[in-house]
């Protein structure tokens, strides 16, 4: 388990001597929560990184069933990112989170999820762009998250936020969904033989969008339920 939380854990280590240093006076709870909204910043900016040339090379397909590789990049970023929510999953065991069970159960998933990608190399660029449409709108997440910790809100923030984080997961994910739908329907009505393997990572891969579509959609309509209400309070003073 250290190994595999060992770059996260030097990361933490390193913000959170940041965080007493030049921070002394900070509530312990809200160092805690930048120190791990900072390590969150780095995997979501690292994922847009690390995929955006890879998408670029595949002329910017949503899915590639029969993925022939190079195959290196794609599990780099799968390790990585497994490793980050493992370590994300044990830092909100000791951060004050208001939708702890939600994101340990999200993150549960995506583990799962990613994993299937290093089963069925084949499959790997559904499972990177899965994770960019996931991480696309992280960095902006990270800088709300780092607002409401010092109790401040940014609504034009928070409403460009919504509208890309429903547009990528709304309408991108869901055409990725039917494209992928579409692209194993191929596969077996052609009578090809497919691994076992492969079956199982095709599967969890449209078994994770067809649950986290309508939750993402169910929290959009949440955070807009939300900046409706604090404007409309806005207006009223």
């Amino acid at each position: 388990m250290f190994l595999v939380i060992q770059e996260q854990l030097i990361l933490f280590i390193c913000f959170h001597i940041f965080m007493y240093i030049f921070f002394p006076n900070k509530k312990k709870e809200d160092k805690i929560k930048l120190v791990n909204i900072f390590l969150r910043t780095i995997h979501g900016i690292g994922c847009i990184y690390y995929i955006l040339p890879i998408i670029y090379t595949n002329n910017f397909l949503l899915t590639d069933i029969n993925y022939e590789g190079p195959y290196d990049e794609n599990e780099y970023i799968i390790t990585r990112s497994i490793k980050y929510f493992v370590w994300d999953i044990l830092a909100l065991f000791i951060e004050e989170e208001e939708e702890k069970n939600m994101y340990i159960y999200h993150h549960i998933l995506s583990i799962i999820a990613i994993y299937s990608g290093m089963i069925c190399r084949m499959n790997n660029y559904n499972i990177v762009m899965g994770l960019f449409i996931g991480e696309i709108t992280n960095p902006i997440q990270q800088v709300i998250d780092i607002f409401k910790v010092i109790k401040y809100r940014n609504i034009p923030i928070e409403v460009i936020f919504l509208v890309i984080f429903t547009f990528v997961r709304g309408i991108i994910g869901s055409r990725t969904l039917l494209l992928i739908i579409g692209e194993i329907n191929t596969i077996v009505m052609s009578d090809l033989m497919i691994d076992y393997g492969c079956i199982f990572s095709y599967l969890i891969t449209v078994f994770t969008y067809i649950l986290l579509i309508p939750v993402s959609m169910h929290w959009s309509y949440r955070k807009y339920f939300s900046i409706y209400k604090y404007s409309d309070k806005k207006m009223l003073i």
